[in-house]
């Protein structure tokens, strides 16, 4: 193993709860002091715990961990910083004296210990964490409640100018039957099975099987190619009917399944024509009932036809908006009324049809409908700055050395 790959391989160890076979002991990662921060000292032991946390981050946020040395020298480097500035932001805490309530951070740390299972010894570094946390939260508090609030002014002004981020685009809650054209190969190799079958119901031990094969030989005989794989499939479904006689040997039993399951492969097998065929009839049928009836019927044709997403939900494909879905499907969604159904088109080499249930029309939300979480964003972004301005504050005033350069620790 390449000895900058190790402290990678230490932190998806402490993720995964286990140590590798040849990581080096304990003692000789986790305390070896790397900076000191007034008279308190950060050690690799405190990197390895904070990168645990940053890792399992970068995995929620669909983030790429660093797979280079260098990379990985940036990571640890980032999260010692923020220890750095934590650690400042704890003792100005300590400092001030700021109040945190005790009670309820042990009764937060043992419904989360129960919830996550922990031992005695996680217990206690989780009450640390948190422990830390609180201060941070407190201290940062004490300095916020020195500073003005945000006013209705600011809060409104902020509205004002972030407007395109409440602009919400029209949708519509829409179904959707598609139709896909049988490929040429595909339905070549389904005769050729329909044939297969017709050959093997011909020497079968159960008579029915075989007169059902015997009463189509004929006119199979006489048709041209164009006609012969129409009478292999009555063929596939004369002896599909056979299914559940009594008395039916076990490789007869499995002829007739078998040709259950050729003829509903046959049943959609459909030429372009024929695609636009169904759906044209569709639409006409539609058309003719009324418009509280065509969302039910719509359904049922759905799940009995379509090849389109969520077909056996009756092909509801949910709010279709801008950007959503191709665009064939969100010019139709997007333009027609309500219950109207619309003209068969093609979208991804499929036939298809729409019909929309519920339509919204493209509007800005109000301020009242996002002062909430307007207030709630600028909260969050205030702090940060509180925090950011504090931290290089602290460090100004602070004595902070590095015991040992990271490049060369992590060797």
């Amino acid at each position: 193993m390449r000895a900058w790959m190790l402290p990678l391989v230490l932190v998806f160890s402490a993720l995964a709860g286990g140590e590798p076979a040849n990581a080096a002991p304990d003692s000789a990662v986790i305390d070896r002091p790397v900076r000191f921060v007034n008279d308190r000292v950060l050690t690799i032991g405190d990197i390895r715990t904070r990168n645990g946390v940053r890792v399992e981050q970068y995995r929620r946020n669909g983030r790429v961990l660093p797979d280079s040395r260098e990379g990985l020298l940036r990571f640890y480097r980032d999260t010692l910083e923020e220890l750095t500035d934590e650690e400042l932001l704890v003792q100005k805490a300590d400092e001030l004296q700021v109040a945190i309530d005790r009670d309820r951070l042990s009764s937060d740390v043992i419904a989360e210990a129960r919830q996550r299972g922990l031992s005695l010894r996680d217990i206690a570094l989780l009450r640390q964490v948190r422990s830390r946390e609180a201060k941070v939260d407190s201290v940062l508090g004490w300095f916020e409640s020195r500073s003005a609030n945000t006013s209705p002014t600011e809060l409104r002004a902020a509205y004002d100018a972030r407007a395109k981020d409440w602009a919400r685009p029209p949708r519509a809650r829409t179904l959707l039957i598609a139709l896909r054209p049988t490929a040429d190969d595909e339905r070549k190799d389904l005769v050729k099975a329909l044939a297969g079958l017709m050959r093997e119901a011909q020497q079968d031990a159960d008579a029915a099987i075989v007169a059902a094969a015997a009463s189509r030989l004929d006119a199979f005989l006489a048709a041209d190619s164009a006609g012969q794989p129409a009478i292999l499939a009555q063929v596939a479904t004369d002896i599909a009917a056979l299914a559940g006689t009594d008395g039916l040997a076990k490789p007869s039993a499995a002829l007739v399944q078998r040709a259950g399951e050729l003829q509903r492969r046959w049943q959609a097998v459909r030429s372009r024509d024929e695609c636009e065929r169904i759906l044209a009839d569709l639409h006409t049928a539609l058309a003719q009932l009324p418009a509280d009836q065509r969302a039910d019927r719509f359904r049922e044709q759905a799940r009995a036809i379509s090849q389109g997403p969520q077909a056996s939900e009756g092909g509801l494909l949910g709010w279709v908006e801008p950007g959503t879905f191709g665009k064939e499907i969100e010019e139709q969604a997007l333009a027609m009324p309500a219950l109207e159904p619309s003209a068969p088109f093609w979208t991804g080499g499929a036939a298809a049809m729409t019909l929309v249930l519920e339509r919204e029309e493209g509007r800005t939300q109000s301020f009242a409908e996002v002062s909430a979480a307007l207030q709630a964003s600028l909260d969050r972004e205030r702090r940060a700055q509180v925090r950011q301005r504090i931290s290089a504050v602290l460090r100004q005033q602070a004595s902070i050395r590095d015991v040992v350069d990271l490049g060369t620790a992590l060797r």
